[in-house]
């Protein structure tokens, strides 16, 4: 595992701001540890590479804009068009909606329970019980038995 007191250092000795006593102590851990170096050559070469791309300036307005294009879309939501119509609903004082949206909530409240619920109540078959109607029961005397064959599945 890498020490961390190193990980802090990687910035300090590619820009070359170490103490000579830091950097023969960062380099002695650096040599022992390939994980280390691979990781501190990476940077390195990232680094290099930002420095070489150019400047690029934006518009003076890019920030307003910005903040302008996240404003609208805040406002524009679809979580805030169901939320003010759903604040809507209840600010009026209109009875039958009222009513309306109280029925509709104790209906999907109902439903959920009730789905929720359903596998709870399954009825588990005894495989002993052989009075049930529902089994096939294979009556034929062409073999002369007098228990008759029961299929269930493919036990015989």
């Amino acid at each position: 595992m890498i020490d961390n007191k190193y990980l802090e250092k990687i910035t300090d000795y590619i820009e070359k701001t170490l103490t000579k006593k830091d950097k023969i102590e960062f380099e002695s851990y650096m040599n022992k540890d390939s994980e280390f170096k691979k990781i501190v050559n990476d940077i390195e070469l990232n680094t290099s590479a930002l420095k070489k791309l150019d400047d690029i300036e934006g518009p003076s307005d890019f920030v307003v804009k910005l903040n302008q294009r996240i404003d609208e879309y805040e406002n524009s939501g679809l979580f805030n068009q169901i939320s003010s119509k759903i604040s809507n609903l209840f600010l009026k004082s209109d009875t039958l909606t009222l009513l309306s949206g109280a029925s509709l909530i104790i209906i999907l409240s109902f439903s959920f329970f009730k789905f929720s619920n359903s596998s709870v109540n399954q009825q588990i078959v005894d495989m002993n019980d052989f009075n049930d109607s529902s089994m096939a029961i294979n009556d034929s005397d062409s073999l002369n038995i007098e228990d008759p064959v029961l299929l269930l599945g493919n036990d015989k």
